[in-house]
């Protein structure tokens, strides 16, 4: 009697983990095809009927992982930073000086547009609407990254003021929205239409010009 017992609760813990699988395995479909109807059609474009049908699945299967688009979308946001998070820690040149930050962000440049789904990562980041009031909890949440790129410039901004890199009178929220919005610029262009220039040239060209003016 204890040994069909025994036999029965094995059974179930398979049948447990094979559900729970299957779940996982599905849950990383929908969100692969969000990416891509995200940067292909845009947010509001991008319903829970087209991912289902990208994928072959009912609504209510993606309803079932997720509540709303908006719960969809944080989703893809936290697993795509998430692999970014990894690897950077792993791979990218640490960014511990304004030389290190450089070569972090030429190195970050070419990590973003050397694979199909880093590409469309990027281009769904652009096209959502960030001022809209929905996006205000996503926005937080990721100002909040230590890993975004905005808070890497910062940071190393501020460490070589206080170390006196660079001159006292450098505003550097200004030269970090400059920095940053330069490097975005640069891999949009290599994205979406191709960068004639070497992507790495173009990124070290970019911030080498910046230091230069900043520099003590």
């Amino acid at each position: 009697m204890y040994s069909l017992r025994l036999f029965f609760f094995e059974k179930e813990k398979q049948v447990a983990r094979k559900t729970k699988a299957e779940a996982e395995r599905t849950r990383a479909r929908i969100l692969k095809a969000a990416l891509s109807l995200f940067a292909e059609k845009g947010y509001d474009r991008t319903t829970f009927e087209k991912v289902a049908q990208c994928i072959r699945l009912s609504k209510g299967a993606v309803y079932w992982h997720f509540k709303s688009k908006p719960d969809l979308l944080t989703a893809v946001v936290e697993q795509m930073t998430a692999r970014y998070a990894v690897h950077l820690k792993k791979t990218l040149p640490l960014a511990d000086s304004l030389e290190g930050l450089k070569a972090h962000m030429v190195a970050r440049a070419k990590f973003i547009v050397g694979t199909p789904d880093n590409r469309k990562f990027f281009k769904m980041m652009l096209l959502l609407d960030w001022p809209a009031p929905k996006f205000a909890p996503l926005k937080q949440r990721l100002r909040q990254l230590e890993t975004g790129p905005f808070f890497i410039i910062e940071k190393v901004l501020r460490e070589a003021r206080s170390r006196g890199v660079l001159r006292p009178d450098v505003d550097v929220l200004e030269v970090r929205d400059v920095l940053g919005a330069m490097w975005m610029g640069l891999i949009n262009l290599d994205v979406c239409t191709g960068l004639e220039a070497d992507l790495s040239d173009a990124v070290e060209f970019d911030f080498e010009s910046v230091f230069a003016r900043i520099r003590a």
